[in-house]
């Protein structure tokens, strides 16, 4: 059964791949420079049919839907000195982890001192 939405989330699978990953090379002088990216995709389909008795109606439906992010992790530098490979820090992200650490700890000490004084 070849739909248009199966054709198009199959489409995003087939490009959905390790060339997807790596941006063009740009060359700066003796040295080139390639983007990484890390992808991740989701697909999902969904269809059904029912019928009411009482109304003597029957009815059915589905759908479907994606999604796709991707963000720079790394830029592999290629130079006369070597190959080195360079990593993208995600600040927001360490922020983050950080302050969900900091907020567990604090709840954690706040009912053990609680507990204690029970």
């Amino acid at each position: 059964m070849e739909t248009p939405a199966f054709k198009a989330l199959e489409a995003i699978s087939d490009q959905a791949t390790s060339a997807a990953c790596f941006g063009p090379p740009t060359s700066v002088g003796s040295r080139t420079i390639i983007p990484v990216a890390e992808l991740y995709y989701g697909l999902g389909l969904g269809w059904g049919g029912g019928s009411d008795a009482i109304k003597r109606a029957e009815g059915g439906g589905g759908g479907g839907g994606g999604g796709l992010r991707s963000r720079g992790v790394a830029v592999i530098e290629v130079g006369p000195d070597g190959i080195r490979v360079l990593p993208i820090r995600d600040v927001t992200a360490i922020a983050l982890a950080a302050l969900t650490f900091a907020s567990a700890a604090t709840i954690i000490i706040a009912r053990t001192l609680v507990k204690l004084r029970s």
